[in-house]
């Protein structure tokens, strides 16, 4: 007689029309599951799960490369929305029917949007140093590639003093940006604290075998922008924000906040990667997220 399973570590590939979804499921049968999901665009969830996992066995984790990048391919071009219905579609396909969303970086855009399109599905929202605006991202690109490049004088001025940030095309600001400086550099410098750090996710990213295709990102990835769509989330919602992180805080964390008053904000002394920068502190904090009520 076969004993039944207790615990899951599975890959699967699970089969849309357009796209080939790559999904790792970990963790005891019975626990509570948490859906991650990846930043990008373009990444994959193999260093989060290869860095942190270990240290996540209170949870059943979803492990899902987003369409386009890492081990998941998509046959066409798409929008953010379809990255949000492969959420759904996912959690379908391992019979889960209700999970909590764990978004780190670009993660935030999918997140919000799938929360918002099917909000029964979901326990809570925990985003890690959320891109809830990518206009606003890329003024902050454009600004310190500026200043790096020696050129000040054509760096935008901070956000409060923008009158109306949002008639400026954040595409040509980016493309201003990556002129200045080359995009990896420019990341790098924004959103590690020290060299340490960026070389560890490197050489687990060395480590990973994806498949021969090129990442692809959504259809007019620079201005999406989740701001307006904050106040209409009813999710219990947990912000973790490195403070060395230029890319969010303090612009992208407050924004966000501003829309959620009901949301709880952790600061910790860390990057973009705080599971890199500090663990000791973020998994403590992490785990606590999935337990916490929001008012």
């Amino acid at each position: 007689m076969t004993e039944p399973v207790s615990f899951l570590d599975r890959p699967l590939n699970i089969e849309r029309h357009d796209a080939d979804l790559y999904v790792e499921q970990v963790g005891p049968v019975e626990a509570p599951v948490v859906y991650y999901l990846h930043g990008g665009p373009g990444y994959n969830s193999f260093s989060f799960r290869d860095l942190v996992g270990d240290e996540l066995g209170a949870f059943q984790m979803v492990y899902a490369d987003q369409r386009g990048g890492g081990r998941s391919y998509s046959e066409r071009d798409f929008a953010v929305d379809l990255l949000a219905d492969d959420v759904r579609a996912v959690l379908d396909a391992l019979a889960v029917s209700r999970a909590s969303l764990l978004a780190h970086g670009f993660g935030a855009q999918v997140a919000v949007r799938a929360a918002l399109a099917t909000p029964e599905r979901f326990e809570r929202l925990v985003m890690v140093n959320p891109w809830l605006s990518m206009p606003m991202l890329a003024r902050e690109l454009q600004r310190r590639a500026a200043h790096e490049a020696g050129r000040p004088d054509e760096a935008l001025p901070p956000e409060s003093a923008l009158a109306e940030p949002d008639a400026l095309d954040p595409e040509p600001l980016v493309d201003q940006a990556f002129s200045w400086a080359s995009a990896k550099a420019l990341f790098d410098l924004m959103e590690f604290p020290d060299p340490s750090s960026r070389m560890r996710l490197e050489h687990s990213d060395a480590t990973a075998l994806f498949g021969p295709h090129h990442a692809t990102e959504p259809e007019g990835v620079w201005r999406l922008d989740t701001l307006p769509q904050l106040a209409s989330l009813r999710l219990p919602t947990v912000l973790l924000v490195g403070t060395h992180d230029a890319t969010v805080y303090p612009a992208q964390a407050e924004a966000g906040l501003e829309r959620m008053p009901g949301a709880l904000v952790s600061l910790l002394d860390a990057g973009h990667y705080p599971w890199i920068d500090d663990p000791e502190t973020f998994v403590p904090l992490l785990t606590d997220a999935f337990d916490v009520r929001t008012s």
